[in-house]
């Protein structure tokens, strides 16, 4: 079992530059956890709609995000994903008729739409999902780990600033 040491790292004088046996064990075991949880909820969903993650998180942007369409470069961007690869995966979805793509008049965009099937596809995935990231990773959590991560993913979300240090708190 992991065991870092009483006193945060911060602390501990050393070089910044490198990470310790501890500090690199933590990294792995915290990236580790994420993908794992990731994948068991990734491949419940994948088993029992036949969606992929990318197909997931297409429709559910679409519909939460832009009410059923989005601008083809907005949801590119929402999902942190190049414009080549959105376009791929687009055409894919298309196929399928979860998605349709339409040119905009006003300007060079496209409008991505949503289709009645698509979205009969993503209200059968979404309890799919719930329970899958309840079994997989709520479930598991005691009222303290919760405000831990949620305390962790506050402080984090922004990026390393001096009042985010919890010595100086």
């Amino acid at each position: 079992m992991l065991k870092l040491s009483r006193q945060p790292c911060y602390y501990i004088p050393m070089d910044k530059s490198k990470l310790n046996d501890e500090e690199i064990q933590l990294w792995y075991k915290w990236k580790g956890s994420f993908h794992s949880i990731f994948g068991r909820v990734i491949k419940e969903m994948s088993e029992r709609t036949g969606l992929s993650e990318g197909d997931y998180g297409v429709l559910d942007r679409l519909d939460l995000l832009g009410n059923g369409c989005l601008r083809q470069q907005e949801l590119a961007e929402s999902m942190d994903w190049d414009k080549s690869r959105l376009s791929h995966h687009l055409t894919r979805m298309e196929k399928r008729s979860l998605v349709m793509r339409k040119p905009l008049d006003a300007d060079r965009g496209v409008q991505v739409i949503i289709t009645p099937i698509g979205k009969s596809a993503l209200d059968d995935a979404r309890p799919i999902v719930s329970m899958a990231i309840r079994k997989h990773f709520l479930d598991q959590l005691t009222d303290l780990d919760i405000e831990s991560i949620m305390r962790l993913a506050e402080r984090t979300k922004k990026g390393p600033s001096a009042s985010s240090n919890p010595s100086k708190q």
